[in-house]
């Protein structure tokens, strides 16, 4: 898929700045941006700002909201060393762990996915040193669906 044009917060209006689309709030939809801020994209998925305009509207959540670019992002996750595969397509939970100053932590329970998502690996990038002795790979990975 392409990049897409869309509407965000002005505080979050940054190149890199990565951010799951939950869906449009209720006073959206009487908005005349509900189009350009939610129409194209996917609720669940993962978008990475690739591209600010700096053209700024009004918007009466945000205060704000500035013009960007954004294209579906991959992250990085830990997955059952088992179904580590490059090109694999996987259905994911992200991990219940309470060990969060673990340096595996954020893979391990990614904020980013906050529901059970089919992902497909792009990239198998190597295996987790765990505490908890589970054999997990990290792995480059992108929302394909949100179940």
């Amino acid at each position: 898929m392409g990049n897409i044009v869309t509407l965000i917060s002005y505080l979050t209006a940054k190149e890199g700045f990565k951010f799951v689309f939950t869906g449009p709030a209720p006073e959206c939809i009487k908005c005349r941006f509900n189009y350009v801020c939610n129409g194209k994209l996917k609720v669940g998925q993962i978008y990475e700002v690739v591209k600010v305009y700096g053209i700024r509207n009004k918007c009466p959540i945000n205060e704000f909201v500035e013009t960007v670019e954004v294209r579906e992002a991959s992250i990085e996750v830990a997955v059952n060393r088992k179904v580590a595969v490059n090109d694999m397509i996987i259905s994911y939970n992200r991990m219940k762990c309470d060990l969060s100053r673990c340096s595996n932590y954020s893979r391990c329970v990614p904020q980013l996915i906050v529901r059970p998502v089919k992902l497909k690996i792009l990239k198998v990038l190597g295996n987790v040193d765990c505490p908890k002795k589970l054999e997990l790979s990290n792995a480059l990975v992108k929302i394909i669906e949100v179940l």
